[in-house]
C-alpha cells in the first residue's frame, strides 16, 4: 500500500511544506504610518461649475476653414473640466478674502466672452478676452495661456474660423 500511495504521499507532504513556507514569512509592516484623512481638504475644495456656451451661444465672426459648429459645442463642452480646475484657485483665494469680511467685487459668478481664432492646423492663436467681471489678472492670464496651449482641433485644409464665446463660472 505504501508503494502504491508513494507519489500521493509525496505531493501532500510538498503541499504542506510549501503551505509552511508561506505562512512563516514575516508579514510587511509599512515604514511610514498612513495619516488619517482630515474632512479640511473637501471643505477648501471648489464646488462651483463652468457653464460653457451652446451652439446658440456660439457667436461666429469668420468661418472660412468650413468647420461644423456642433463639433465644436462638443468640443467646447469637454473643455469644461480643464476651466473648473484651473478657476478653483481663483474661488478659494475669493472664500479665503470673503472669510477675512473683505469685500471683492465679483465673489459669486464670473462671467467672461472669449474671442478665439482657430487656425487651419486647428490651434487657438491669441486667444483675447473681451470682458469680464473678475479683477483677477492672474485668473485671465492663467486662462488664455491653458486655451493657447492646450485646446486643439483637427487641422482643416485651408481658413481659419474666428468665434466669440461667453463663459460663465458659477461660485457654488
Amino acid at each position: 500500500m505504501l508503494k502504491r500511495n508513494a507519489p500521493l504521499l509525496a505531493f501532500l507532504l510538498v503541499f504542506v511544506s510549501v503551505l509552511y513556507f508561506v505562512y512563516s514569512i514575516p508579514q510587511y509592516d509599512p515604514i511610514v504610518d498612513v495619516p488619517e484623512h482630515e474632512g479640511g481638504a473637501t471643505e477648501d475644495a471648489f464646488k462651483g461649475r463652468v457653464e460653457m456656451p451652446s451652439i446658440d451661444e456660439i457667436y461666429v465672426i469668420e468661418n472660412t476653414a468650413g468647420r461644423d459648429l456642433n463639433k465644436l459645442a462638443l468640443f467646447l463642452e469637454g473643455r469644461a473640466a480643464g476651466l473648473h480646475y484651473l478657476s478653483s484657485e481663483y474661488f478659494k483665494k475669493v472664500k479665503v478674502h470673503r472669510k477675512e469680511n473683505r469685500f471683492v467685487k465679483s465673489d459669486d459668478d464670473v462671467f467672461l466672452g472669449l474671442h478665439l481664432t482657430l487656425d487651419s492646423l486647428g490651434r487657438f492663436m491669441d486667444p483675447k478676452i473681451m470682458f469680464s467681471d473678475s479683477d483677477d489678472d492672474v485668473f485671465k492670464v492663467k486662462l488664455l495661456k491653458h486655451v493657447e496651449y492646450f485646446w486643439r482641433l483637427p487641422p482643416s485644409k485651408q481658413g481659419k474660423l474666428e468665434i466669440w464665446i461667453p463663459i460663465r463660472f458659477h461660485a457654488n
